[in-house]
């Protein structure tokens, strides 16, 4: 089942295909002496060839579901079983969403001292496709569902933090995603899960990594088309769908049903929740001590949405100068000319990410910052993200979910910049803090020594009508 095979191990070429290119380059070499009808024989098994490669690649880009289609009869629809003949569909949708999510892989855990080891990525993610091999029944309600139930996964930042062997993953400067996944699969991706640097966010990454899952075309209803040179997203408006060559005789009516099915398939799903995470290391002021940052707010961790750049000095209280103008209900304002407008990143998810329904943001830090990472998540409470429609992301009112965990005792970073202090400092218990996590098995030593602690804050912005809506994009 070859789309299993792409999605797991990547789109191979088949080998056939790359000999009848080669036959065919032979045969166009031949000596010109041949008479009249050795030619004519030649051109016409040429023809004959180009048109079962171009058959065979026509097939190889769509879901085995379609081909299964064309004969119904195949399918075994499994009337003994009481998967089939007595849950209903709306539970077995349940039990594929649930068996094909991404699970970690702790036979291969990533070594403690790993920079990208944490909760929830302490291995390489793995799915469970095997599922689809079982039985035509099973492949045809699930085929989708991996796709559909796990989001894209972007690194945006230092090449460090990406972790390796993952599917559904890729960065802007390593598009390993495009070589995976077939257009088909692709398009049926309905979220993202992106983990970027600070300085990468306030610098156009919120626009980059839209183009990289294509939420324009998306948005647009186009269909997808695969990947352009550049390694974006390509979608373009739908193409007639006629039967491919080489096809069996299709039933009375079945060409209408085959071309809708592959209309539907191949149409881009709206990008619907996006996850925004920053790690320990993302930060502008990360490898400040706790203690500069209690003393002085260029050291500290901060984030402002409405505001193009956080590391200069003069702009390091932006913050906490916009939670008070939010708090007395009105807009910060920070004197921005045009140009500075135009990179709040917080302002590029109407034009970006217009289809959005929920947007998490998970941040992370040492414990012994842990007061910071409060301030950071006190202020975001209050920021709006505008979106086009009179409609605006805004926290949930949930309050943040929270969980503590310990790393190892010392990392590479440690070393090369010269920070002793994520050691020298205890951690410190604070009252009301939820137990450490459990989040990997021990396996060895490392595992067993006195580690470094660190948390991981996540709210949850809605889209919701704003109060508002009249709120300017210029402004």
């Amino acid at each position: 089942m070859l789309d299993i095979i792409s999605f797991d191990m990547g789109i191979r070429t088949w080998a056939v295909t790359s000999k009848v290119l080669r036959r065919l380059s032979r045969d166009q070499s031949t000596s010109k002496d041949l008479d009249s009808v050795t030619a004519s024989s030649s051109d016409f098994s040429a023809r004959a060839r180009i048109a079962a490669a171009t058959a065979r690649r026509k097939i190889e880009k769509l879901p085995l579901a379609v081909q299964i289609l064309d004969d119904p009869s195949s399918v075994n629809q499994q009337p003994e079983s009481p998967l089939f003949s007595k849950l209903p569909a709306e539970l077995r949708e349940l039990i594929w969403d649930y068996a094909l999510t991404g699970y970690e892989d702790l036979d291969a855990l990533y070594s403690l001292d790993k920079p990208y080891a944490r909760p929830g990525q302490a291995a390489p993610l793995r799915f469970a496709v095997d599922l689809l091999l079982t039985c035509r029944a099973v492949y045809l309600e699930a085929f989708l569902v991996p796709f559909q139930a796990n989001p894209m996964v972007v690194f945006d930042g230092h090449p460090d933090v990406v972790p390796p062997d993952s599917p559904l993953q890729c960065t802007p400067s390593n598009l390993r995603l495009c070589r995976k996944l077939r257009p088909w699969q692709f398009a049926n991706i309905s979220s993202v899960d992106m983990s970027v640097q600070q300085f990468m966010l306030e610098g156009g990454s919120i626009e980059r990594v839209s183009r990289l899952s294509g939420n324009k075309g998306r948005h647009e209803g186009h269909e997808a088309r695969g990947f352009t040179l550049a390694g974006y997203a390509s979608f373009g408006t739908a193409k007639a769908t006629g039967a491919l060559a080489g096809d069996i005789p299709l039933r009375p009516g079945a060409a209408e049903t085959r071309a809708a099915l592959i209309r539907s398939i191949f149409m881009g799903k709206k990008i619907t929740h996006l996850t925004l995470r920053m790690s320990r290391t993302d930060w502008w002021a990360w490898t400040s001590c706790p203690q500069m940052g209690a003393d002085d707010p260029h050291e500290a961790l901060r984030l402002e949405p409405m505001i193009n750049v956080t590391d200069r000095r003069e702009t390091s209280g932006a913050m906490l100068d916009g939670y008070e103008a939010r708090k007395d209900g009105r807009e910060p304002d920070f004197n921005l000319d045009e140009f500075e407008k135009q990179g709040r990143w917080g302002m590029q998810f109407a034009e970006y990410w217009p289809d959005l329904q929920t947007l998490e943001l998970v941040l992370e830090t040492y414990v012994v910052k842990e007061k910071q990472l409060d301030s950071v998540v006190k202020c975001a409470k209050l920021w709006t993200f505008p979106l086009h429609g009179g409609r605006q992301l805004e926290w949930n009112g949930k309050e943040e979910s929270s969980v503590r965990w310990h790393g190892a005792s010392k990392y590479g970073y440690d070393t090369e910049l010269g920070m002793s202090w994520p050691n020298d400092q205890p951690h410190e218990s604070r009252s009301g803090d939820t137990s450490v996590a459990q989040w990997r098995p021990i396996t060895n030593e490392i595992d067993v020594e006195p580690a470094q602690e660190f948390v991981m804050k996540s709210l949850i912005f809605t889209r919701r009508r704003s109060v508002d809506a009249t709120v300017s994009f210029d402004s």
